[in-house]
């Protein structure tokens, strides 16, 4: 299969390029500049980039935003629901998604590999990790109750939180999310969970299996916790400042600032969560950009009809409008799948996963040619999923 035509490839902009795909290693075979392109073989209003990565979502599988519904919903109904929202990733040029807590995801990954369903690649978290009485701690319900309901392993002390790590992994999970602090949840302040020995030991374990690490945190004092304990990526950060930025920086430290959710409207809206949230819109990511973090996109986007999963193209646009088309497209394919620990994916070049999308325009000029009705094509493992274009790739 040739693709030929305006490229970026998870680095840089090519106007006349060309890819080759192998069908049957579902592996790019080379990616080039071109000399010149012959015209009937150009479309030059499609830009072919690598698949799309959402590093932070929830297969949640409810319309409302709500935690009882989140853990009471029996696991068919969040299955079948969380198969639309996967259809729908895919079909906005979505290849692969990490989900950072939930009931069903690990099972979808396991039908995923095993080719049963059509989705994006799904890097799944399997259970957060939290404390006892934590910030998705159902706390309306017996603990005992709760702790089988819900999709968080409740650990106190690190033998607990290693164990917790190990369950995930046992159970397929190729990343692990920890709480490093509450969030707005039932409108109460923030505060910071798990220790810092807590912390550690979940970090710790997850390296020795080779998985990347993420850690939810708002505050400043959570973020240091977090950058302490030696996590590989940073999320949400509300509370950044200068001096974490520039240690999260020397740390290779990666920045998911999921602005989208942020964005959305809320009906649980008060004074302390919006002081929180403007600066952290406004100021917080132009800070870990000025210092050199890597930002990566993740839109915390759990399904519900706020947060609808095929929309979640909007985190590169409140990123370009912060640092850049360029950044934010980076931030949305090569660096996203760094953060992932993908070596595979994210770029377009020789030896790669053939994910591939085609948008109609150029992202450069205009980061919405990412919205999913400008999405032609989609290619994942060198397999045509979405063909729009009215062309034929052979």
């Amino acid at each position: 299969m040739e693709l030929q035509g305006r490229i970026f490839d998870g680095e840089n902009i090519m106007e006349n390029g060309k890819i080759s795909v192998s069908v049957d290693t579902g592996k790019i075979e080379y990616a080039e500049q071109a000399a010149d392109v012959p015209k009937r073989y150009r479309d030059d209003n499609i830009t072919f980039l690598p698949g799309l990565i959402d590093t932070h979502i929830h297969l949640f599988g409810t319309p409302e935003r709500s935690l009882e519904g989140w853990v009471l919903t029996s696991d068919v109904i969040l299955t079948v629901n969380s198969l639309k929202d996967l259809k729908n990733l895919i079909n906005s040029g979505f290849t692969t998604v990490r989900t950072m807590g939930d009931k069903v995801s690990l099972e979808l990954s396991r039908a995923e590999k095993l080719g049963i369903i059509e989705s994006p690649r799904i890097i799944s978290s399997g259970y957060s990790i939290a404390e006892t009485g934590g910030d998705d701690d159902p706390k309306m319900f017996p603990l005992d109750f709760a702790e089988k309901i819900s999709y968080s392993y409740y650990a106190d002390g690190p033998w607990e939180c290693i164990k917790a790590v190990r369950k995930n992994i046992r159970a397929g999970a190729e990343s692990i999310k920890a709480y490093a602090s509450s969030s707005f949840v039932g409108g109460g302040s923030v505060r910071n969970e798990l220790s810092v020995e807590e912390l550690r030991s979940i970090s710790g374990e997850a390296k020795k299996y080779g998985v990347p690490s993420a850690a939810h945190a708002y505050g400043a004092s959570a973020i240091e916790n977090v950058i302490e304990s030696g996590f590989a990526s940073v999320e949400h950060g509300l509370g950044l400042n200068e001096d974490l930025a520039e240690r999260m920086a020397s740390g290779g430290i990666f920045y998911t600032p999921t602005m989208s959710v942020y964005k959305a409207q809320r009906k649980n809206s008060s004074a302390y969560r919006d002081s929180y949230i403007k600066r952290h819109l406004e100021k917080e990511v132009t800070i870990a950009d000025s210092v050199g973090v890597k930002i990566v996109a993740g839109t915390d986007f759990v399904g519900s009809t706020e947060e609808r999963h095929g929309n979640n193209y909007l985190e590169a646009v409140y990123l370009s409008q912060v640092i850049g088309n360029l950044k934010a497209l980076k931030a949305s394919t090569s660096l996203a799948a760094e953060c992932l620990g993908l070596t595979d994916r994210g770029y377009i070049k020789n030896d790669y996963a053939a994910d591939i999308i085609g948008v109609y325009g150029n992202p450069m000029e205009d980061i919405n040619c990412l919205r999913p009705e400008k999405v032609a094509l989609v290619i994942k493992n060198g397999k045509i999923l979405k063909n729009n274009t009215g062309r034929y790739f052979n």
